[in-house]
């Protein structure tokens, strides 16, 4: 498993429950949730500076299958120091895990780099890799889904989390509802030094 899948989704425990690719909620990129008919979202890139032509995407993990998987699903671009991506329509079933919330990590890749839509080869990212978005995510909810212990406090449809760590021997992390333009992508030359949060 690469570095990009193998450190936000290190184990198989994630809650079961019914998978599904709907949702409801009002468009938007300000973390109060978007529905299905598109949403967008804006935000800074940070550290070390972002080569031109530097390719932006989203990679979805699904954790509740053995082995996790990343899905690529969203169109980005950069413009100075600041990345867009945008959704026409709710992520499909692949991209979510089985109980129904969807974690979308933005990513930088380097400029050139091929990512088809789907299911990603992860020795792509191990060599392309430019930044993400270790400490915030774009989450999709199922309303009819299971969920996690913490996506009950993200609305039904597109909204955007930040990392809340765990306190120390209790488990794994949690994300927390932010306006979208909160999500920050970090460059790095030395991808590895990225903390991750540990959500499942």
């Amino acid at each position: 498993m690469g570095m990009m899948l193998a450190l936000p989704a290190c184990s198989d425990d994630a809650q079961e429950g019914p998978g599904g690719s709907t949702g409801e909620g009002g468009g938007g990129s300000t973390g109060e949730g978007g529905g299905a008919g598109g949403f967008t979202v804006t935000g800074p890139i940070t550290g070390e500076t972002a080569p031109e032509g530097a390719v932006v995407a989203v990679v979805w993990i699904v954790s509740s299958s053995s082995p996790d998987y990343g899905f690529n699903f969203g169109e980005g671009s950069l413009s100075g120091a600041t990345f867009t991506v945008g959704f026409g329509s709710a992520p499909p079933r692949e991209a979510l895990n089985s109980n129904g919330v969807g974690m979308g990590f933005v990513l930088l890749l380097a400029p050139g780099t091929q990512l088809p839509g789907g299911e990603i080869d992860a020795d792509v990212l191990d060599t392309a890799l430019l930044g993400v978005s270790s400490r915030h995510v774009i989450v999709w909810r199922d309303a009819s889904g299971q969920g996690f212990d913490w996506s009950g406090s993200f609305p039904a449809g597109f909204g955007c989390g930040k990392c809340v760590t765990a306190p120390p021997g209790e488990g794994f992390d949690s994300y927390e509802p932010v306006d979208c333009s909160e999500v920050e992508v970090q460059v790095t030359s030395d991808p590895d030094s990225l903390e991750f949060c540990n959500w499942t």
